[in-house]
């Protein structure tokens, strides 16, 4: 256990990103709610764009819920919007650095499977 948070220290930080911002976005989001997520730059994820972002919230996914029929790249923007903290506008401005952004986040949507007693 002690490894794995040792580890977990060991995260390289996005370029631009201090201990403090890290720190100050933990606190008002929740320790375990700011993830740190790399973005290949290419399609043969020889290159990365490290950003952070946080686990969408009810009030996130909600919005990006209503949209998803009628716009679902309004819906997409929406998710990008609320939940990624760095490089925000880089990432909007190249289609593969978005979707692969839109992915990461949807990977942090805080699903639990449920299980069927009857």
């Amino acid at each position: 256990m002690a490894q794995q948070k040792d580890k977990a220290k060991e995260v390289k930080l996005p370029e631009g990103v201090t201990e403090e911002m890290m720190s100050a976005w933990k606190e008002k989001y929740g320790e375990d709610k700011v993830k740190i997520i790399a973005l290949p730059k290419d399609d043969d994820g020889n290159e990365f764009l490290d950003v952070v972002a946080t686990v969408p919230s009810r009030k996130a996914v909600g919005e990006f819920e209503k949209w998803l029929d009628r716009d679902p790249n309004k819906a997409k923007e929406i998710l990008i919007n609320s939940c990624l903290l760095t490089s925000k506008e880089q990432v909007k401005s190249d289609d593969g650095l978005f979707y692969a952004a839109f992915d990461g986040i949807t990977q942090l949507l805080p699903v639990r499977k449920a299980i069927i007693k009857n």
